[in-house]
């Protein structure tokens, strides 16, 4: 066999060839599959005695090998088969059979379709279209992934300087139905999957890391979930929390899609407005930017009049005036959040205090959005000290970091690109070095402070 056609097959075995010998076609085609004969056979020693073991006759194997033409591989490969017979250095008969090279013992899928599998698996692509277009069981697929479980073993005495994780439903395979993700925001690696999101597996699992790799970590993003802060406070306690944006901006979206459902409930089945409301559900909760206030449409609610998005929306709100001040709400804080402005967030939380309890009387969860918003209660005075000295400094002299760090000192920012911003100005020397000195500061000042009211206290 020449090289050529070896590397066509992707056959890595130097003692494989081709079945010329038996077979006048050795590439057949069979019921849209491509058949290759080939046979095995070389000089093989008893592992006993160390003599060379006889030829007894051969053994055809058949093989899923690399696709050809775009079609399933068969190799029906004509294994040797080898015998030792009894001597004085071997008391009982001893049989082999001959081994090929990216095949395993009693396999019968090569290597190279398992190492596709794992090429594969990094593709949004279900485990049953992977196995559709390779030409294997579902099954088959899925002992591949267990038997990744040795190569991704985490490493306990290290952690990055800044990781996230969520939660996501996992079914069957986790206790609780809900696992959690744990990820490296600076790379975007993934670095494990915890089993459970319950508070005593996680308390558990991060209690296998060094206390020094704890420690070491400087921000945690997770979501709203309150009981994730105390855990985080315990296991990570010079982490600063940053909950994504994109929780808070869909507790505003569910909470104005109920205020909507009120409102269809007070207008009365199947009246005008409730109709409206029902239908034009949609443009109610797309933000203002996207909307359409240069092309007309025939409104079937409206008696077909040529209407803009915008100007259905005016039409909507003057049904209800609480709906009217709930979608300004939440516009305002869709506007504030993908600005990264914190002019427009303190404006928008000093009007809507202001406003003489409306957003109270509106929803209490749409209420919620602002006050989960502050840090005051998730971090500690010594973390928001930290934040504030940060922001005098750096702002005034790293560019960009105005519209980020502020950001992060009084909100909630995203895991988006306002993340992917924070996380290349923290690379920044100069930043390293305030943030080092100050951190280390106010840890000396605030243990010497503890240590302090405590001796008050004794005397």
């Amino acid at each position: 066999m020449d090289y050529s056609t070896r590397t066509a097959l992707e056959i890595k075995d130097s003692h494989l060839e081709l079945d010329t010998a038996h077979f006048k076609n050795v590439i057949e085609s069979h019921d849209n599959q491509v058949v290759v004969h080939l046979i095995q056979s070389y000089p093989l020693r008893c592992s006993r005695c160390g003599q060379l073991m006889f030829k007894n006759g051969f053994k055809i194997v058949n093989v899923l090998g690399p696709s050809l033409h775009y079609q399933p591989t068969i190799w029906s490969i004509r294994n040797q088969k080898y015998l030792c017979k009894p001597s004085s250095a071997c008391p009982s008969t001893i049989t082999e059979l001959a081994k090929v090279k990216d095949i395993k013992y009693r396999h019968h899928i090569s290597q190279a379709i398992k190492q596709q599998v794992m090429i594969q698996l990094t593709t949004n692509e279900s485990q049953i279209d992977i196995a559709k277009e390779l030409g294997i069981s579902d099954w088959t697929v899925r002992r591949v992934i267990f038997n990744l479980d040795q190569f991704f073993k985490p490493n306990y005495h290290w952690l990055p300087r800044h990781i996230a994780f969520d939660d996501f439903k996992s079914g069957r395979f986790a206790p609780s139905g809900m696992s959690m993700i744990l990820m490296n925001i600076e790379n975007h690696r993934t670095i494990d999957i915890i089993l459970s999101r319950r508070n005593r597996y996680l308390r558990n699992y991060f209690l296998r890391y060094d206390r020094a790799a704890r420690l070491a970590v400087r921000t945690v993003t997770v979501d709203l979930y309150t009981p994730y802060r105390h855990l985080i406070h315990e296991l990570f306690p010079h982490a600063i929390i940053i909950a994504d944006h994109f929780y808070v901006v869909a507790q505003a979206y569910r909470a104005l899609n109920k205020i909507r459902v009120k409102a269809m409930n007070q207008a009365g089945n199947g009246s005008h407005q409730w109709r409206a409301l029902k239908h034009f559900w949609k443009l109610i909760l797309t933000p203002a930017g996207l909307l359409k206030y240069d092309n007309y449409w025939s409104r079937r609610n409206f008696g077909y009049t040529q209407l803009t998005d915008v100007e259905v929306i005016q039409r909507l709100l003057a049904f209800n005036d609480d709906l009217k001040q709930a979608y300004r709400y939440y516009q305002d804080l869709i506007l504030a959040i993908n600005h990264r402005s914190m002019d427009e967030l303190n404006h928008f939380k000093k009007f809507n205090g202001l406003s003489g309890g409306i957003v109270k009387r509106l929803s209490p969860a749409l209420n919620m959005v602002t006050t989960r918003m502050v840090q005051s209660k998730e971090l500690t005075i010594r973390s928001k000290l930290l934040n504030e000295l940060l922001m005098a400094f750096v702002t005034s002299l790293i560019f960009g970091l105005e519209s980020c760090l502020p950001f992060l000192t009084h909100t909630l920012p995203s895991t988006g690109r306002i993340k992917e911003q924070l996380m290349s100005n923290l690379r920044h020397e100069l930043f390293e070095k305030l943030f080092k000195f100050f951190y280390q500061y106010f840890l000396t000042k605030s243990h010497k402070k503890n240590c302090s009211i405590k001796s008050c206290s004794s005397q």
